[in-house]
């Protein structure tokens, strides 16, 4: 169990972490500002007093929150409740043609409206993309991967953005480019 004083440090080092208040994008995000929690830990783990940070301290600090600013139920996905994604200047952003494909993950709960309605910029200014399925992390009970045919989207008009190595942000991406993730 962590003490009160490195309860707080973890708290404030994950609240900046999941408000993406960093340039570097370590991490990826659903437009809900979901991140899997298992990517979290290994970049949390690369950062100096954060080695061996587990699942269990990160549970201690969301369960004792006074301000119950983070949501996570303990399973695969957590995020911030509020203050995530700030915005990005769109001049800071270059244009790119990306890949043929990129991907997308979301909660179990949402796939049908992602596959329906399409990928919409809800909680930010663009959808967060990734180039390969384990850039998200691996599927589980309740993080689902969704398929985005980006050559398609981006010859029809859509514009996506290099945003790190492994990761790309677009505009709203229709569903009709759009289909659920098959190993």
């Amino acid at each position: 169990m962590l003490a009160i004083h490195e309860e707080t440090r973890l708290r404030k080092r994950l609240l900046s972490i999941l408000r993406q208040n960093s340039e570097a994008f370590q991490l990826y995000y659903d437009t809900y500002g979901y991140t899997p929690v298992e990517p979290l830990l290994d970049y949390l783990h690369t950062l100096k007093g954060c080695a061996y940070i587990t699942r269990q301290d990160l549970h201690q600090v969301v369960e004792f929150d006074p301000e119950r600013s983070v949501e996570w139920d303990g399973g695969a996905l957590i995020r911030v409740t509020y203050g995530f994604l700030p915005s990005i200047a769109k001049s800071r952003l270059i244009e790119i043609v990306p890949p043929d494909v990129l991907y997308y993950g979301t909660h179990r709960k949402l796939v049908k409206q992602v596959l329906t309605g399409g990928l919409l910029p809800i909680a930010s200014e663009y959808v967060q993309l990734a180039d390969r399925p384990e850039h998200i992390g691996e599927p589980t009970d309740t993080l689902r991967l969704v398929t985005v045919n980006a050559k398609e989207a981006h010859e029809a008009g859509i514009c996506f953005y290099r945003v790190g190595e492994h990761y790309c942000l677009s505009d709203a991406v229709p569903a009709g480019y759009l289909q659920m993730y098959a190993d």
